[in-house]
Order: C-alpha cells, then structure tokens, then sequence
C-alpha cells in the first residue's frame, strides 16, 4: 500500500497557537463590531472605515502577540541546533512556521467582514458597494504585522515579548493615524470623514505592497544566507517608494465620488435633500423637519431647501439650509434624535456663514432666536435676563408679535443675513 504524505504546510496550520489565534481573532473582531454596530450599519464606507479601525486595533495586536510567541517555539523546546541540520533550506523552514500565525488571524478578519458586509447590505444605499481592495489591504496589514511579531519572537528569547509586540502594535500605529501630517496615511487603520468618499483605485494595492514589503524584507533579511541577503533591498525598495506614493497623495487617496454624493430630495416645501449615500435616512429626516419646514413655508425669503452638507468643501446655493452630520442623528437609518436634528437645521436656517460681520454679539443673539422658534433645542430655556439677555429678550419680543407682524419681519431677517448683510435687520 503507498502510504500519502502531509505537505509540511497543512500539518503546520493543524498544530501550534495559529488556529487558537485564528478563532480568537475572529471573536475579538465580532464582538467589537457587534459593540459598535450602530456606528457603521449604515453604508459601504462606514462599514469599510469600522472593519479597518477594529482589524489594527483588535486583529493585528493579537495576531502579532501569538505569532511572536510562535516565534519562540524552537527557542523554548531546545530544537533549534536539530532544525539547524535538517537539509530544508532556513527561509523555507521560517515561513512554514511562520504561516500559522499569519494565515489563520488573515482568515478570522476575512470572515468578520463577510459577516458585517453582509449586514450592511440591508441598510446601504444603492450606490457603491463594498471596497474589496481596502479589506484585502487591511487583511495583508493584519498579515505582514503578524510576520514582524513571528521574527521578534525569533530574535528575543523572552516569555514576556508577545504582550509587548501587541502592546507595540497597538500603540503605534494609532499614533501613527493621528498625526496631523499626510504621515497619517501610512497607519492601515487611518479613517477619513465622508460617507460618500471612495478610495482612488490603486490606495489598496499600493497599501499591500508598502506593509508586505516590509514584512517581506525583514524575513529576507533574518532568513537568508548572508551573501542573498541583498535581496531584502528589493521588497524594502517597493515598499519605500509605495510610501512615498500615499504620503505624497495624502488626504487624495479618498475623494467624493459624484454618484454617492448627489443629491435625493422629497417633495415637500422647503424640500429635504439626502446625499444618496443616505438616501435612506430621507423619510425620517423629512418627517423630522416637518414642523419646521412648515413654519419656513409660510416665510418668504426662507431657504428653500434643508440639505445634508458635504461638509468638504463643497458650496451650497445661498438659498439653502445645510446641516452636516447626519450619521450623528441616525442608528442604522432611523432617526434617534429628532428635536435635536431640527434644532441645528434650524441654527443653520437663521445664521449662513457671513464673514465681517460688524456685530457679532446682536448677529449671534437675533439668529439664535430665530432658530430657537422655528425649531426648539431639546433643552430648558435660559432665564430672562441671565446668561444671554439679548437672546432671551428678542425671542420674547418675537413670541409676542401677532402673525402677521412675525411673518413680515422674519422674511425681511431672511432676506438681510441670505444675502450677508445682517446690519439690515429691523430691530425688534
């Protein structure tokens, strides 16, 4: 009978802490997107920016810490010298003991995003979909870290190590995604602001190569003899120039893509209008503002359309109200702070950004008010004569007016601050 024989890499995945680690990798990754479902069960790149943010801060510590204690797994059996004189060549012995720990962790963070992608699906817009490069980059980060644990282990011969490989790992790269320099960029777990944003199409392969090229060389560097161990300048190399490239871009490697972000508008006067993006989020948004819009209706000179702002530079029409932020009112489309997203479309009603305005303090005072009638805060109303007087007296002044009177001075306020001349407004 001829008896088979196992490939030396499937009896390694079999053995070791690379499964455990696999499989507590996919828990931890679970369980913290699970925690924080409400924060991206909204669209693709909510859904992309929370899988990034959890794979660095969750995955790769715990990949890293298992495959450095792997690393010293020949150290801590006394077999180094036998390994050592086995015909199989040094380079080939480190990555079979190395996959384990790198592969399985790379599957466990695969399978998480399946799973939230497939959530997501429910609650995304119909334009865009999921961003495979940017997982796949995600998933080789997760994957080069791990290697770079694996050599630590290899190269310190302390029990203590792994904890400190995750606790490096998880320091430094949110250090790195914090600077306020286009630096930034190189950290796998950095996320950007708008929801309607795509990342340029070569981000993601360009990611790859700058993580594995560094993982790439140091196992190069470690494992090969010393004449070969030149070959460790090429992957260094790609990866130099792949940094340069995304430090160089900077914020560019993610820009609004038109489709996403244009607009979906209800029927209603002023009329409510989405980035598309959250175009699901519009029934409630315009059920939100109905008493609003209501009173705006009969005001003449008022904006004419509520607008999510892109908040990126973007210029709205003078004759809209614009408020930013609507992930902030919304769990998984639905609205969950009503009062308060009218109050602030209301604010942004009454006070459009003006520069030089001569008196800030009256400006400030008269459109708070406004605001505070159209669309109440969600919060007691300051006394009479304390904390802002002036605010306080023109809303009393402006409840007081008969109908008429009010609709009449409110258009002429739209008028005078619509145009940036707030120094028109009538007095109360």
């Amino acid at each position: 009978m001829s008896r088979t024989t196992t490939h030396p890499l499937r009896a390694e995945l079999r053995r070791g802490v690379g499964l455990p680690a696999g499989a507590a990798t996919l828990a931890a990754l679970l369980f913290a997107m699970y925690d924080r479902a409400d924060g991206w069960l909204t669209g693709w790149t909510d859904t992309t920016d929370m899988l990034r943010s959890a794979g660095v801060i969750v995955g790769a510590p715990l990949a890293a810490a298992a495959a450095c204690w792997q690393g010293g797994r020949e150290r801590r059996r006394g077999t180094e010298e036998l390994l050592a004189t086995v015909s199989r060549a040094r380079l080939r012995r480190t990555l079979l003991a190395a996959a384990p720990t790198v592969l399985w962790p790379v599957v466990g963070y695969l399978l998480t995003a399946a799973v939230c992608l497939a959530a997501t699906w429910q609650y995304a817009s119909d334009v865009g979909g999921p961003y495979a490069s940017m997982l796949a980059a995600d998933a080789t980060a997760i994957g080069s870290l791990a290697a770079l644990g694996f050599l630590v282990g290899r190269l310190v011969p302390w029990r203590l190590a792994p904890p400190l490989v995750a606790l490096a790992v998880f320091s430094v790269d949110p250090y790195i995604a914090n600077q306020d320099s286009p630096i930034a960029w190189l950290s796998p777990g950095k996320e950007h602001v708008y929801a309607w944003d795509r990342p340029v199409w070569w981000f993601g392969p360009v990611s790859m190569v700058w993580m594995a090229g560094l993982a790439a060389a140091a196992l190069l560097a470690y494992a090969t003899r010393r004449r070969a161990r030149a070959l460790a300048l090429a992957p260094l190399a790609a990866a130099a120039t792949a940094a340069v490239l995304i430090v160089q871009t900077g914020e560019g490697v993610w820009r609004p893509d038109p489709a996403s972000a244009a607009l979906v508008c209800d029927d209603g006067a002023p009329r409510v209008c989405a980035s598309r993006t959250h175009g699901r989020m519009l029934p409630d948004a315009s059920a939100a503002l109905a008493g609003l819009s209501a009173k705006l209706r009969a005001i003449p000179n008022a904006p004419t359309r509520i607008v999510e702002s892109r908040g990126d530079g973007h210029r709205a029409r003078r004759t809209d109200a614009t408020l930013f932020g609507w992930d902030y009112y919304f769990r998984r489309n639905r609205i969950v702070e009503p009062e308060m997203f009218a109050a602030n479309a209301a604010l942004d009603a009454t006070a459009p950004p003006c520069p030089g305005v001569s008196d800030k303090e009256r400006y400030n005072d008269l459109s708070e008010a406004v605001a505070e009638w159209l669309a109440p805060m969600p919060r007691p109303e300051p006394p009479i004569g304390q904390d802002a007087p002036g605010y306080t007296r023109a809303l009393a002044k402006l409840k007081a007016m008969p109908d008429a009177e009010r609709t009449r001075w409110l258009g002429g306020y739209f008028a005078a601050v619509r145009s940036c001349h707030p120094e028109r407004v009538t007095a109360l």
